[in-house]
């Protein structure tokens, strides 16, 4: 129904924000990470997913695609309703997210509220394919980002979305790492550590 939101925000809080748009409030749930990079005040802009059940209609904000895209993934499992994937992201960021799923971390996934054993396994069975595509896309935007705080973790997601196992992607990663230096880019880092498998 609704793409994006783009006015004067009017309110925010952990939870919620309210933009004012041509005359109307919209008041959006919104995820911990949309509330961190929202402005205190001034223009805002949020993408925007509806939910329509019954006679509610909510609607939910997020500040980057990478949010919505894997909020509306989560909505593909059964069981897991709009709460419970806004729970998911106000667990962990989009990318730990993605790794967890892609890596089978079930212990990891379990840690959000509402999130137990059994729903973190069904969301890996279900998500597994897409968490990986999604991994894999993003890989080709860091190209050329020096090495920083999730380098390593970054290049051996990308090793996975490619097929190695994580043990072996660990240790390619970490020896490639030793050979080029804290200064390389992360497509060095893949492309040497693909040379040490």
């Amino acid at each position: 129904m609704f793409d994006y939101l783009q006015g004067k925000l009017a309110s925010k809080s952990p939870t919620e924000a309210v933009i004012a748009a041509g005359g109307v409030g919209y008041r959006l749930t919104i995820p911990l990470s949309t509330y961190d990079a929202l402005p205190d005040d001034g223009d805002a802009k949020l993408l925007v997913y509806t939910h329509v059940r019954a006679e509610v209609l909510r609607l939910y904000g997020f500040y980057t695609e990478d949010e919505r895209r894997v909020f509306t993934s989560l909505l593909d499992v059964q069981g897991i309703g709009p709460s419970t994937a806004i729970s998911v992201l106000n667990s962990m960021p989009v990318n730990e997210f993605r790794r967890a799923v892609a890596h089978e971390d079930v212990a990891t996934i379990s840690r959000a509220k509402g999130i137990g054993r059994k729903s973190a396994q069904r969301i890996v069975i279900d998500l597994k394919r897409e968490m990986e595509k999604q991994i894999s896309e993003a890989a080709p935007a860091a190209e050329g980002v020096s090495v920083g705080v999730g380098i390593t973790s970054d290049a051996v997601a990308a090793m996975l979305a490619l097929g190695y196992r994580r043990s072996a992607a660990e240790r390619a990663v970490d020896r490639a790492l030793k050979r080029l230096g804290g200064d390389a880019a992360l497509e060095d880092v893949i492309r040497q550590a693909l040379g040490e498998v």
